[in-house]
């Protein structure tokens, strides 16, 4: 390594990787040893979302210096190497350090960083005082007397080398105009095109050109067509089916770039649920507006090393359990904070203040110009409501016939109908006249027996009268006589 830092210049970038080599997403020794022999300059550093690209120029090199045999060396030589190393890696095309133009994409995962021997970034997951290189350093980058290192702790991460295609290749060997560089290197760099749009670019846009157009509203200018044919920012986050979480960390949805804690951040900021769907117009707009506000705080507090504000919800999302559920956690106004599983990621929310709607999706959209045709079409319905037309008034009323007629039956059977309840009635009226007969001759029979009872216990029989009654009688008489 050191004999090699002596034979290459100094801008030379040269890779080192401490073991142990990651084995998936990551290259090959065989890639970093001919990325080392090509003698690549760092030309230039690209961002988009959580991936960094190191554009790699290969220096201006006397091509007649190069014959066939040292060809067929190289052939030979690469050949040998293949069929001797057992590490493969994960790139899908062969690296032979004779390309003009590399990209060497660093994704960041969840915990990947980038640190220097006088800087090592903090992570609130990790600890604070990690040395350099920190703990599961992959790649260290030198060049010029100065070095950098990436670390990914989690092993999120990964690090590829693609070949630079469709390139216009100038004098230099690549673009004179740096600003053209950029936008042609965009477009063609594989990592990049993978993704959406970065979630800083495109929200500092749209806050940009909304108060460009404050300023520009004085004419009263229509841009709902200009919406229309190409959608901004907040018209592909409204009126989505996908919870606002999980479509904020899908990096190939809207935007690419936000991880957890932001995502949280941001949510908290706009009081959203995380599993809210369906936003609206209004709730897309504050979303961009608090999304621009979190990453470009952080991003100044972080280069000032002065901290985030205290009232962020950062500092009291790991505290109390850090998203198991545990403990008593209070934000910076004293609401209560609980923790969720949202996007199939552990969420905190303060449900006083974020609250989850249940929402069909909007027909007409969230946009302004489905705004300015429903509110058309609503002026036009109250015009002609004011307007008296007559056929509208006989289709009504036909329309109303038929309605009574299928609900009125016809003739024939209304009167069958009344036939049949006439004869139920009547049955109905025999068979209870013939039960309050049959009824009275029971009780008649029953009140005669109990007269007849009656009447043979207050007479005495026969046998029972005195014998003696009917001399004393006529005695009687017969004296008086």
């Amino acid at each position: 390594r050191d004999d090699e830092k002596k034979k290459q210049p100094t801008s030379v970038v040269l890779l080192e990787c401490p073991p142990p080599l990651p084995t998936k997403r990551f290259p090959s020794l065989h890639v970093i040893d001919a990325i080392n022999r090509g003698g690549y300059v760092m030309k230039d550093v690209l961002r988009k979302g959580k991936v960094l690209c190191v554009i790699l120029e290969k220096q201006c090199v006397d091509t007649s210096t190069s014959t066939t045999k040292t060809k067929k060396k190289k052939a030979a030589k690469k050949e040998t190497i293949n069929e001797n190393d057992e590490t493969t890696g994960d790139e899908t095309t062969t690296i032979t350090g004779d390309e003009p133009l590399l990209y060497l994409s660093l994704h960041m995962g969840m915990t990947g960083r980038i640190s220097s021997p006088t800087h090592v970034p903090a992570l609130e997951s990790l600890s604070d005082d990690d040395p350099y290189p920190p703990p599961h350093t992959h790649l260290i980058f030198h060049s010029n007397g100065t070095e950098a290192a990436f670390s990914d702790p989690r092993r999120f991460g990964s690090v590829l080398v693609d070949v630079a295609a469709d390139v216009v290749i100038g004098s230099s060997g690549i673009e004179d105009d740096k600003a053209a560089a950029v936008v042609k290197h965009e477009d063609v760099i594989p990592t990049f095109t993978d993704i959406a749009m970065d979630a800083l670019e495109a929200s500092t846009a749209y806050c940009a050109a909304t108060k460009s157009s404050k300023i520009a509203t004085t004419d009263h200018t229509d841009t709902n067509q200009q919406t229309a044919d190409h959608p901004t920012l907040v018209d592909k986050l409204s009126n989505r089916k996908k919870g606002v979480k999980g479509l904020l960390l899908d990096q190939r949805a809207v935007i690419s770039g936000v991880g957890n804690w932001v995502a949280d951040e941001v949510l908290y900021r706009s009081n959203l649920h995380p599993d809210q769907s369906y936003l609206t117009h209004e709730e897309s707009k504050t979303l961009v507006h608090e999304l621009q506000y979190v990453l470009s705080t952080a991003i100044d507090s972080m280069n000032s090393g002065l901290g985030f504000p205290e009232e962020w919800l950062f500092h009291r999302r790991w505290r109390g359990g850090g998203g198991s559920g545990g403990g008593n956690v209070k934000d910076y106004h004293g609401k209560n904070i609980t923790f969720v599983v949202s996007g199939g990621r552990s969420t905190a929310i303060v449900p006083s203040l974020q609250k989850l709607h249940g929402r069909a999706k909007a027909n007409a959209g969230n946009s302004k110009k489905g705004k300015a045709t429903a509110s058309k079409k609503t002026k036009a319905k109250s015009n002609d409501r004011g307007k008296t037309s007559t056929k509208p008034k006989k289709e009504t009323t036909t329309a109303s016939k038929k309605a009574k007629a299928k609900r009125k039956p016809s003739t024939q059977e209304s009167s069958s109908a009344k036939s049949k309840k006439k004869e139920t009635t009547t049955t109905t009226k025999t068979t209870t006249t013939a039960a309050k007969t049959n009824s009275s001759s029971t009780k008649s029979k029953k009140k005669t027996q109990g007269e007849k009872r009656k009447r043979t216990k207050e007479e005495p029989s026969a046998s029972s009268k005195p014998t003696t009654s009917l001399p004393t009688r006529r005695s009687k008489r017969i004296a008086a006589r």
